[in-house]
């Protein structure tokens, strides 16, 4: 990264840690007094936050504030490491039980991202990491996500992103896509071979709030060289045991008890 990247981004935490110190509203010249920056510089910054929903401004003292976009971050950010407290030691078993890769995976915002994930021992594994946007339309992880949206939201991914082609049996077809993640709902998982990387497969299962709603996936991944059929029907049972697992914690963690429904 370049150094003119590191210093938008950390402009972009000074100026929200400014925000933090519970200043609800800020002109420019305070701002740009704050930042030792030129108005004219900080304003063209603070119009592109505002272009993505990071800042706002209201028309009437033209003062900037926090843009909602913010609440959306934070939200998934909350759901997320909740999620991931709760998960990290089921995806630790699967991972002393299978001695494959587990990965947690979450969607927002017409992306898959990997929020934690377990590594195997073995010397040869898929390179992931923490952090990693998977591509919606490919992968186990991804698939079982993608089925337990609303259609229209999955033709809007299509409509956006397209459907590219990363490996030999990436779908490419809207058509067969749809048929494909119908066939996941059915079944209750994912699985893949080679649909993002050459020599990798990987299956997957939907973890579930108390609402019902499918909240994140959690998969095993590995290399072509340690596949076989019974392997993978193995490999689903265990990550569906696992996802309900966390799927009953979720439940009782977040449900509302009986004490405070009688309250």
């Amino acid at each position: 990264m370049d150094n003119s990247a590191v210093k938008t981004i950390d402009r972009l935490v000074d100026i929200l840690d400014y925000f933090a110190h519970e200043r609800r509203s800020l002109s420019l010249a305070e701002l740009s007094a704050y930042l030792n920056l030129p108005k004219s510089t900080l304003h063209r910054f603070l119009t592109s936050l505002e272009s993505h929903g990071v800042l706002r401004r209201e028309e009437g003292d033209k003062k900037w504030r926090l843009g909602y976009h913010l609440i959306v971050w934070g939200g998934l950010a909350t759901e997320s490491t909740t999620l991931r407290e709760i998960a990290r030691p089921f995806m630790c078993e699967l991972v002393a039980v299978s001695r494959e890769t587990a990965i947690l995976t979450v969607y927002h915002d017409h992306e898959v991202i990997i929020i934690d994930m377990c590594e195997t021992s073995y010397s040869v594994r898929l390179k992931m990491e923490t952090g990693m946007q998977r591509a919606p339309h490919a992968g186990a992880s991804s698939k079982v996500l993608l089925a337990y949206l609303p259609e229209e939201e999955v033709m809007a991914i299509v409509k956006e992103k397209g459907l590219p082609k990363l490996c030999t049996n990436t779908i490419t077809d809207p058509s067969t896509l749809m048929e494909e993640l119908e066939r996941i709902r059915s079944r209750g998982y994912a699985d893949s071979l080679e649909e993002t990387d050459p020599g990798a497969w990987g299956v997957a299962t939907p973890i579930f709030d108390w609402r019902g709603s499918v909240v994140g996936a959690i998969g095993l991944a590995g290399p072509t060289q340690r596949y076989s059929k019974e392997k993978l029907d193995q490999f689903v049972e265990l990550c569906r045991k696992q996802a309900d697992k966390i799927s009953e914690l979720l439940r009782v963690g977040i449900h509302p008890t009986s004490d405070e429904n009688t309250a």
